[in-house]
């Protein structure tokens, strides 16, 4: 009987000892997700590392170290504000937009510039037509008076464009 139940303490210790090396395991490999984690600048919860580490969220509560470590450094992301990635996320789009709205500008100064020119061809244009033209002074006078206007109107129209643009 001595003999069997030596036999079965050794087995039990080994059981114990098997036990013990698998939670060191896991542990380290919790720590590790912690360190990947804060790496990557993703969000450091007990369910992320749990998740990263695979291991449950109760296993890391039953190592208070643990929970010690995780719950700093998810004080440290909150109150470091270079860790914190939606400000990062928000400034990044910012920029992209302040971007965009630059090339906006200049593609619109462009049109503009065209615009203009176009104008002046035609100007030039119903200038010749009016040098050959049957029509009285009156008229031409007329007529250039209502070309005047539609220009007046259109550089009225590209200036509340460009308004808006700027707001």
């Amino acid at each position: 009987m001595d003999v069997s139940t030596t036999g079965k303490r050794t087995r039990t210790e080994q059981c114990q000892r098997n036990a013990q090396a698998k939670s060191e395991r896991k542990r380290q490999m919790a720590f590790e997700a912690l360190a990947l984690l804060q790496q990557e600048g993703k969000v450091v919860t007990k369910a992320a590392i749990a998740r990263r580490a695979g291991v449950s969220v109760v296993f890391l509560r039953s190592h208070p170290d643990l929970v010690q470590v995780i719950e700093e450094a998810e004080q440290r992301r909150l109150h470091d504000p270079a860790m914190s990635s939606p400000d990062r996320t928000k400034d990044q789009i910012i920029a992209a937009l302040r971007r965009r709205l630059d090339e906006m500008k200049q593609a619109l100064g462009k049109k503009d510039v065209e615009f203009h020119q176009k104008q002046r061809e035609i100007d030039r244009l119903y200038g010749k037509l009016a040098a050959g033209s049957n029509l009285t002074d009156p008229e031409l006078r007329s007529t250039l008076a209502s070309v005047l206007q539609r220009l007046a109107a259109q550089e009225e129209y590209l200036a509340t464009i460009e308004g808006k643009d700027q707001q």
